[in-house]
């Protein structure tokens, strides 16, 4: 949305921008780019890790996710004036809000309308998450960026490359991590040799790959979850329980 603002204005158009929440998108606020700095905190540890192999002596190895979400946030953010910025440079005005359209032309932001002559819809995606009771008890991957402490025990559900991801991370930075998935293996369509090398390397980091279809969650003494499959077999003591299924258009009719 923002890119093809800025390059209508560029070619003349009177152009805004009609956002609700964080300019950017899911790639910088909750997507690629906070991603790639859990990423990189993973790839530190592991490189700590290996640090002796190589003559280094590390010594109070230590690690504080607050004070990296801190840092990370501060950075997003940083982004988020940096799109801003760029909008009023362009000449591009930004409305904050929600769009609907009350006519062909038309969008109704507030209490205020607009029309134009080209109207993109370029609304972006959100997590879906299933409809099964105590599904309130779980957390989508935006959630993901919320976490203040790497949790003990998470589940991690989903097979595709987000869920892939996260478990990843979660894993190197100390948590017990069971990716559940419905299917055969994670990453079903991607070539099965690089799928089967990447299951042999996620086991052999010790996370576990569990296969069923999540019927319901449901909330244990001392705060854990449980989860239990639709084949009925119940899996107790998990922190938190992390759905990465996929994502919808951010729309509402």
């Amino acid at each position: 949305g923002i890119a093809s603002a800025r390059r209508a204005a560029a070619h003349g158009a009177k152009a805004a921008v009609i956002e609700r929440e964080r300019l950017g998108g899911t790639c910088v606020n909750v997507g690629c780019v906070p991603k790639k700095v859990m990423f990189n905190a993973a790839t530190i540890l592991e490189m700590i890790h290996q640090a002796a192999g190589y003559g280094f002596t590390v010594q109070g190895e230590s690690f504080s996710l607050p004070a990296l979400k801190e840092r990370r946030d501060a950075y997003v953010a940083r982004l988020n004036g940096i799109y801003q910025s760029n909008l009023k440079n362009s000449g591009v005005e930004l409305i904050r809000g929600d769009a609907k359209f009350v006519g062909e032309k038309t969008v109704q932001v507030g209490d205020k309308t607009y029309t134009g002559k080209n109207i993109l819809i370029a609304v972006g995606g959100t997590p879906t998450m299933p409809d099964v009771p105590g599904i309130e008890l779980g957390v989508n991957s935006d959630g993901f960026f919320d976490l203040t402490e790497v949790p003990k025990k998470v589940a991690v559900v989903g097979s595709g490359y987000i869920a892939v991801e996260l478990a990843g991370i979660l894993n190197v930075l100390g948590s017990e991590v069971e990716l559940m998935i419905r299917g055969d293996s994670p990453l079903r369509y991607m070539d099965p040799a690089v799928v089967s090398l990447l299951v042999d390397e996620m086991e052999a980091a010790g996370i576990s790959i569990v296969q069923g279809e999540i019927a319901a969650l449901s909330a244990a003494e001392g705060g854990s979850k449980t989860v239990t499959f639709k084949s009925g077999e119940e899996r107790p003591g998990y922190d938190e329980v992390l759905f990465a299924i996929g994502r919808k258009p951010v729309t509402a009719s």
